[in-house]
């Protein structure tokens, strides 16, 4: 009887050897071959699920939210809003090995997309969802009166996500990220306290 494979399994180990490869090794050392290596797969196993390394790459984006989403689900909730906020926060910089590889592969993607539409549009629509995410979390913060409540969510949002992006690329090459991560703290605290 043939094994039976399960084809979303199978997608996922294969997304999953691209970002081992790209936080071990860098975004130029991907291709079908390597990752067919790293996933202990055929290259024509690669290319059977995936038809082009585009389409790898932006399955391994997507994966990179999945698994940001189920960090955030295994969180302390209790404390107030900006408290969890920050631990939200936490959860996307690149502190080890996984999430070193998914803000890579998010950098990647966002790199290839100021010069190509189709990535564009793609990155453009999950920053979109990030950012309307993001706000009505600031709103319901400061109807909670654990954020500041004098400017609009909106520009709040787009301020700590221009934050946590800026702190993300700066830990890449920190020789110290946790110091960069009490900074990000101290300025979102900054940014978002109570008047």
């Amino acid at each position: 009887m043939p094994k039976i494979v399960d084809r979303a399994e199978r997608r996922r180990e294969i997304a999953g050897a691209l970002l081992r490869i790209v936080a071990r090794d860098g975004v130029e050392a991907v291709s079908v071959r390597s990752v067919a290596t790293e996933a202990g797969v055929s290259a024509g196993a690669v290319q059977k699920y995936f038809s082009t390394k585009e389409e790898l790459f932006r399955f391994a984006l997507d994966l990179t939210s999945e698994f940001l989403e189920q960090r955030w689900k295994t969180l302390d909730q209790s404390g107030n809003l900006l408290d969890l906020l920050l631990r939200l926060l936490t959860e996307a910089m690149p502190l080890d090995e996984q999430r070193r590889a998914e803000v890579i592969v998010i950098n990647a993607f966002t790199a290839r997309a100021a010069v190509l539409p189709s990535w564009a549009e793609f990155v453009r629509t999950g920053y979109d969802e990030l950012q309307e995410i993001t706000s009505q979390y600031i709103s319901e913060a400061q109807a909670a009166g654990d954020v500041r409540a004098d400017l609009p969510a909106s520009d709040l949002a787009d301020a700590v996500l221009a934050l946590t992006d800026g702190f993300a690329n700066r830990m890449l090459t920190s020789a110290d990220p946790s110091a960069l991560l009490r900074s990000l703290e101290t300025s979102i605290r900054t940014l978002l306290g109570s008047t």
